[in-house]
C-alpha cells in the first residue's frame, strides 16, 4: 500500500503549498494537490473556488488575478498560491503527483504543463468531461475518476472513460462493492482520506492500492 499526502499533508503544513510539498516529499509515495484557473489565464494550486478560507480575501479564484492571489499568505503562513508550474517544480521527481482537476477548460493546459516533468503524474477529477479530454488529447495519460455521491455505477463509467484510477471515500471502499469490482478490471484504487493507521489496515486487506492522509501515517508496514 502507497500513501498519499492529501494537499501535501494538509494538517502539517499549508495545504496546496510549496512548504506542504517539501515536507509531505520526505513522507509520501505520491503528493496530491488541486488545479484552477485564475483570473489571469494561469493553472494556480487552490481547492475552494473562492480564495476566502485559505486567505484574508475574499473572491473568487476565476476573478483574481495571479498577482493579487501571490500577495496574501495562505492560512496565516508565509506560503502564497503557487502556480501548477511552481508546484510541479517543487515535487522531487521520484514521488508521483496526483493531480486533481477542480475547473472545466483546462485539460489542454494541464497536459502542456506536464509534459516535461519526470514524476509519474495522474490527473484526477470528479469531472468526467474533463477525463474525456485528456483522454482524446493524450491517450497515453494516466487519469483517475473520483467518485462523488450522485455517481450510481462509478466502475462502469471509469472503465468508459479509459481510466487507469478510481478513488472514492474510504467508507464507500469498505462497505460497498466497489472495491471487488474496480480490482476485476484492473482498476488502480485510491481511498480518501484517513487519519489513523488501523484505517489503513483494513482499506489494504480490502484491497486498496493507496490511502489519501492529511498527516504522515505509516502504511509500509502492511505490506
Amino acid at each position: 500500500m502507497r500513501l498519499i499526502a492529501h494537499r501535501g499533508f494538509a494538517a502539517t503544513a499549508p495545504e496546496n503549498t510549496i512548504a506542504a510539498v517539501e515536507f509531505a516529499a520526505e513522507y509520501a509515495d505520491a503528493i496530491e494537490f488541486d488545479v484552477r484557473r485564475c483570473g489571469s489565464g494561469e493553472l494556480v494550486v487552490i481547492h475552494d473556488e473562492t480564495i476566502d478560507r485559505v486567505t484574508d480575501e475574499v473572491g473568487t479564484v476565476a476573478d483574481t488575478d495571479l498577482a493579487d492571489l501571490q500577495s496574501v499568505s495562505v492560512l496565516e503562513s508565509p506560503e502564497r498560491v503557487p502556480t501548477l508550474a511552481e508546484m510541479l517544480a517543487a515535487v522531487p521527481p521520484s514521488v508521483e503527483v496526483n493531480l486533481e482537476i477542480k475547473d472545466r477548460g483546462v485539460a489542454a493546459d494541464v497536459l502542456d504543463a506536464i509534459d516535461d516533468v519526470d514524476n509519474r503524474v495522474v490527473t484526477t477529477s470528479f469531472l468526467e468531461p474533463e477525463l474525456r479530454s485528456i483522454r482524446d488529447l493524450d491517450s497515453s495519460q494516466p487519469i483517475g475518476l473520483l467518485v462523488s455521491r450522485r455517481l450510481g455505477d462509478p466502475v462502469t463509467t471509469a472503465v468508459e472513460l479509459n481510466c487507469d484510477v478510481i478513488g472514492a471515500s474510504y467508507w464507500r471502499c469498505l462497505t460497498t462493492g466497489l472495491v471487488p469490482r474496480a480490482k476485476s478490471v484492473g482498476l488502480e484504487i485510491h481511498a480518501w482520506s484517513i487519519e489513523r493507521w488501523h484505517l489503513a489496515k483494513l482499506l489494504d486487506l480490502r484491497g486498496v492500492d493507496c490511502v489519501s492522509a492529511d498527516r504522515p501515517i505509516r502504511v509500509q508496514s502492511f505490506e
